[in-house]
């Protein structure tokens, strides 16, 4: 019979899950792979809006799912740490709230853009690359959510 270990699933703002598992189908960024107990040492980068997939019984009749996208996980001493930069637990997604925040983010980016379009200044240009950078792992979040709600598919863009 399988054995359980612990597993924590954050983001930077929250914590999405913590506790005793007996199987993990971890989404990584270059394809899935499964996490039993006893699993050797690893450190991964997630796939961009990969499903994760946890088993709390040991035939996987009881799951948690979520929708995670960039971070990384890893597995050290039969604990499993999955730590991505964005992730939902699946039955939390919203389509009508994401396509609103595509929308806002982009409209956003166009404004920065052009108001950076004659800009000369060093600095005032490097933070608002950082900030376009930010904003468009974040409108990518949402796009991967859309897509996961409208096809039932992982996010193809890597």
């Amino acid at each position: 019979m399988a054995e359980s270990y612990r597993c924590v699933v954050a983001t930077p703002t929250r914590v999405l899950f913590e506790g005793d598992v007996y199987y993990a189908d971890v989404p990584g960024y270059a394809g899935h792979y499964g996490v039993l107990k006893g699993h050797e040492s690893l450190v991964a980068t997630n796939h961009q809006g990969g499903k994760l997939v946890l088993w709390l019984d040991p035939d996987g009749n009881d799951k948690r799912e979520f929708l995670i996208h960039r971070g990384c996980s890893q597995m050290l001493h039969d604990h499993l740490a999955v730590l991505a930069r964005f992730g939902r637990p699946i039955d939390e997604l919203d389509m009508e709230t994401s396509k609103k925040r595509i929308a806002e983010i982009t409209a956003d980016i166009e404004a920065k853009e052009a108001e950076m379009a004659n800009e000369t200044d060093e600095d005032r240009i490097a933070a608002a690359e950082a900030w376009l950078i930010t904003e468009r792992i974040h409108r990518e979040w949402h796009e991967a959510k859309v897509y996961f709600l409208e096809t039932g598919q992982e996010y193809p863009k890597q």
